[in-house]
């Protein structure tokens, strides 16, 4: 019985580390608005690229490299085990140095990344935007749209 008020009281704590996490990554961000939330750890490769709207939430395990910059709207949720890649093999070295070439990934207003999902160099999402679940993204979206699937592709528009 002990252990366990124990154990929720490093559940709480957990909680408490989340919210300096928040305060943390907001000062290192290059802009952050409001309401920055974690909902857990994750790994975050060069803040300082990275510009955020009000209402981003991050959940559990989501990678985020924003070496080429990544910029993230207002009410944006990302979720667990998400990845955000700026960064990428340049294809055109492959056969001699095997450079990396960085492109910015811009994030529209109101987007679900679904968990799991992968966002790639390059890509701009539109406003009003669902990513399914395991969904990689490697091509821009217009806005309202539902995407799935490996490559992602659009499933339906939102009216």
């Amino acid at each position: 019985m002990m252990y366990k008020k124990l154990f929720f009281l490093i559940e709480r704590f957990k909680f408490k580390l989340y919210s300096f996490q928040s305060f943390y990554y907001s000062h290192l961000f290059d802009g952050c608005g409001e309401n920055l939330t974690f909902w857990g750890s994750c790994n975050i490769k060069n803040p300082q690229n990275i510009k955020v709207g009000n209402n981003l939430s991050i959940n559990d395990n989501a990678y985020i490299n924003a070496l080429g910059g990544v910029v993230i709207g207002n009410d944006v949720s990302i979720s667990a085990g998400s990845m955000i890649i700026s960064t990428m093999l340049d294809p055109e070295s492959f056969l001699t140095k095997k450079n990396h070439c960085n492109k910015k990934i811009i994030i529209g207003n109101n987007v679900q990344i679904g968990a799991g999902s992968i966002i790639l160099g390059g890509v701009i999402l539109g406003d009003n935007i669902i990513i399914g679940a395991g969904s990689i993204v490697t091509k821009s979206v217009k806005s309202n749209r539902i995407i799935t699937g490996n490559p992602g592709k659009v499933l339906r528009e939102l009216l």
